[in-house]
């Protein structure tokens, strides 16, 4: 069966107003092109669809059946051509998120978007850190919310917070009864880290945070979700690192605790490609920028969450290490 978007055109519109000179005049078409458009379509069908004489043109019994299925044809067809046509305007986003944005920042950027775009469809992804890499580069995610600047070249990199790290303990360890924990207590204790098929950067950082003192860490291994290590840490498997930022959240069976020493700073913020200028994205990247501003500069989130300074050792930071889990 062949018929053509044209040919339903021609149909309908002469079912409206039964002449050929009115239909041809409306769809600025001639006369003899409407006939041999209507003529096709019966043939096409096998069917008569108007009766013409020299006093009137009215539909048959089989074109008024065949009106309303060519109604309903034309109305997908609208339908889906203002889809279409809408795409390049839709305020469509895809983002993933690190513990810290997920937890400290997005529920303001939903408020945010919600707020002001009420129309902006936001779909939030949970991804570990070799997903995030794969996703970003080949356009399945938009967009990246607080994690550390990935080795991904053309990737613009909007830093919005630095922040220090904390030991994540179960609640039952002896260490729980201390104001703060010095980095000696890995020379003995575990550190939870994510698997490295999940994130090829954490335990190198980690090797990379303690050789300035002369440790080398023991590591259970763990999926990359923050939730899974702290159930890890109040299990008793070791010691999760997290960031002073989530201190502010709750968690059962663990404490957080400060270390003695002076650590390096994480640096967290905002990725996309560079390449990437759609207006949802450009959108998306003012309102987090907006909302991390007031929820960073608040005085009392800055004076419970100063980062440290730099520890006196030096730490080799490698790119895209900059996240805790």
């Amino acid at each position: 069966m062949d018929f053509r978007i044209r040919q339903l055109q021609c149909f309908l519109t002469l079912s409206d107003l039964l002449n050929y000179g009115k239909t041809a005049r409306v769809l600025y078409m001639s006369q003899p092109t409407i006939s041999f458009q209507i003529k096709s379509l019966e043939e096409t069908f096998g069917a008569k669809l108007f009766i013409r004489n020299r006093q009137q043109v009215r539909l048959t019994d089989a074109g008024v059946a065949f009106r309303e299925y060519a109604r309903s044809i034309m109305d997908q067809v609208h339908a889906a051509h203002d889809c279409l046509s809408s795409l390049h305007t839709r305020l469509r986003l895809r983002v993933s998120c690190g513990p810290v944005g997920q937890f400290i920042l997005l529920p303001a950027v939903l408020r945010s978007l919600a707020a002001k775009y009420p129309e902006f469809e936001l779909e939030v992804i949970e991804l570990n850190t070799e997903q995030m890499m794969t996703y970003i580069q080949e356009g399945k995610v938009d967009a990246l919310l607080m994690v550390g600047a990935l080795p991904i070249s053309g990737m613009r990199f909007d830093p919005l917070y630095e922040d220090g790290l904390i030991a994540v303990i179960a609640q039952n360890n002896a260490l729980a009864q201390k104001s703060s924990i010095p980095i000696e207590v890995f020379r003995e204790t575990p550190i939870i880290a994510s698997r490295l098929k999940d994130c090829r950067f954490h335990q190198p950082f980690l090797h990379s945070l303690l050789a300035p003192f002369g440790i080398t860490p023991k590591i259970t291994e763990s999926p990359h979700s923050c939730t899974v290590q702290f159930a890890y840490a109040a299990a008793g498997e070791g010691i999760a690192l997290t960031t002073r930022l989530l201190q502010s959240c709750s968690f059962p069976g663990v404490v957080t605790r400060p270390f003695n020493e002076e650590l390096p700073a994480l640096q967290l913020g905002f990725s996309a490609m560079s390449s990437n200028e759609s207006k949802a994205l450009n959108i998306f990247r003012r309102v987090v920028l907006d909302c991390a501003a007031t929820a960073f500069s608040r005085p009392e989130t800055l004076a419970r969450h100063r980062s440290p300074k730099p520890a006196p050792s030096p730490v080799v930071v490698f790119p895209a290490q900059r996240e805790a889990s």
